[in-house]
């Protein structure tokens, strides 16, 4: 499933996915069944709108900042959380790609106005406050009389685009999407000057001055003075703590896990992150990188006295029993998704009969212990979730064959880098990412979400869910779960994982 996830981003393939929808439709001879694929289909598009298509606009944020200043946080790909705008960038690409499929049934105005919109998700980038009428308008009088010197420049990447294919996406992946990417923020960059000096209409939407020129310190310091006062006043204090000892501190420290909550362990963390904000303060102040508060849509910075989406945190025993099983459940509820929409029916996917996907949970809840030293390296971590993640899968595979007389649940024969068909190299460039976003966004939020909860609640919850959870792998030893779409994946444009 996650193979496919990469290959949609990848191809861009939400008239496949309304393809695949109506073709299921036409299909089905149950009306419950029609429904439930409209319903998936409403899911998909609506979380690959606000998914998919507003990282395009990330991207171009992230490259523009690279520009000008030293370092972008890693927090920046929460840009559209940071302003606040998060449904007003989904509904201006919503409309830009409603535009442009409507001037598509003219085939030629399609070709036309794919390049007069090109500078949408830039615009939007630079200032997320602008309206779709006003973003679209504007990229199309920033681009008259540059739409053939735009297919030119992407003409020239033609070779790179042939490379590409050539080592199956490999050189795109490490080298030719950046160059690309960095050449057209920089085409970007020359028409918006082009559009300022000429004083086209509507480019006073275009005021975001510090994206492309550094702040003085002076205004730096004023605008960030309350971060000045907090961090002097930390400093002054001098205050430190002590990391925690004995077996509590060993495993907090080695796999991020608490058995319960420890005020030690507990302090350590707020220390922790105080002294990581205080890296990002400096950062900040010294122009290293991008002062949000300058920016159209601020983005607010405090040294508040929390531990917000601290990845260094540990998590208790009973907040990860709760993540796998959110895992799990979320996991599933995707790939029966993906299977209303391609095969027309309702498949229970994975190993188990129950509504969770093993493979989902155990995945990420191993990522958070085992590659607990390295989640201050990003690059390393996902290394080490692709090479972690790639021996589960391969594992897991390898056990269900052995134990279920040669029976797959899933296979990748065909795939390239694929290893006896149970794992590839898309699959585990997907696993990487997804790691990432575990790590750093996902599981410090669900540990925030779920540490508002009445704690005996939900160990009650955790326990009925082990006794059911438990009882399934018992009866799914004895009566697999098999059959269309789950075990007979020749068949099917999907695959399960256990």
């Amino acid at each position: 499933m996650l193979s496919a996830v990469v290959n949609s981003l990848s191809t861009g393939s939400f008239l496949l996915s309304v393809t695949d929808a109506t073709a299921s439709i036409i299909r089905s001879e149950s009306i419950a069944i029609a429904i439930l694929v409209i319903v998936a289909l409403l899911v998909t598009l609506t979380a690959g709108l606000f998914v998919t298509e507003v990282f395009r606009v990330v991207l171009r944020r992230i490259v523009l900042e690279s520009r000008t200043y030293d370092k972008v946080p890693l927090r920046r790909f929460l840009y559209p959380l940071q302003t606040g705008c998060w449904v007003r960038m989904a509904w201006v690409l919503l409309v830009e790609n409603v535009y442009r499929l409507l001037w598509w049934c003219t085939v030629v105005g399609g070709i036309v106005k794919t390049y007069s919109y090109f500078l949408v998700p830039y615009i939007v980038a630079e200032n997320p406050n602008i309206s779709a009428n006003e973003a679209i308008s504007l990229s199309r009088r920033m681009m008259k009389g540059h739409k053939w010197e735009c297919f030119v420049a992407q003409l020239s990447f033609l070779g790179w685009y042939l490379l590409s294919i050539a080592t199956f996406g490999l050189s795109a992946i490490f080298y030719s999407n950046g160059y690309n990417a960095a050449f057209f923020a920089e085409y970007y960059v020359k028409l918006r000057a082009t559009a300022k000096s000429a004083g086209i209409k509507g480019s006073e939407w275009l005021c975001d001055e510090y994206l492309y020129a550094k702040p003085s310190p002076e205004l730096l310091n004023d605008t960030y003075a309350d971060v000045v006062r907090g961090a002097a006043t930390i400093y002054a204090g001098g205050a430190t703590v002590s990391a925690p000892t004995g077996f509590a501190g060993w495993m907090s420290d080695w796999f991020g896990i608490t058995i319960r909550q420890d005020d030690r362990v507990d302090a350590w963390q707020q220390y922790e992150s105080d002294l990581d904000s205080m890296a990002k303060a400096e950062d900040i102040l010294h122009g290293l990188t991008y002062p949000g508060r300058l920016a159209p849509a601020a983005m607010d910075f405090r040294l508040a006295k929390r531990m917000n989406l601290n990845p260094q945190r540990s998590y208790t025993v009973l907040n990860l029993v709760m993540m796998f099983f959110i895992f799990c459940f979320v996991g599933w509820v995707w790939e029966v998704t993906l299977a209303l929409i391609t095969e027309g029916m309702f498949v229970n996917r994975g190993t188990l009969h129950g509504p969770w996907l093993p493979i989902y949970g155990t995945g990420g809840i191993i990522i958070l212990l085992l590659l607990k030293k390295l989640r201050p390296h990003p690059a390393l971590l996902f290394v080490g979730t692709v090479v972690l993640c790639g021996c589960l899968e391969y594992f897991s595979s390898w056990y269900l064959e052995l134990t279920h007389d040669g029976q797959r649940w899933w296979d990748y024969t065909g795939y390239f880098l694929n290893l006896n068909g149970r794992i590839c190299a898309e699959g585990l460039l997907a696993f990487g990412l997804g790691g990432l976003a575990t790590v750093y966004l996902l599981a410090p939020a669900l540990d925030n979400l779920l540490a508002r909860a009445h704690r005996r609640i939900m160990a009650v919850v955790a326990i009925v869910l082990l006794v059911a959870y438990v009882g399934d792998n018992i009866y799914s030893s004895i009566v697999p779960n098999t059959g269309a779409g789950i075990t007979d994946y020749k068949g099917s444009s999907s695959s399960a994982e256990s």
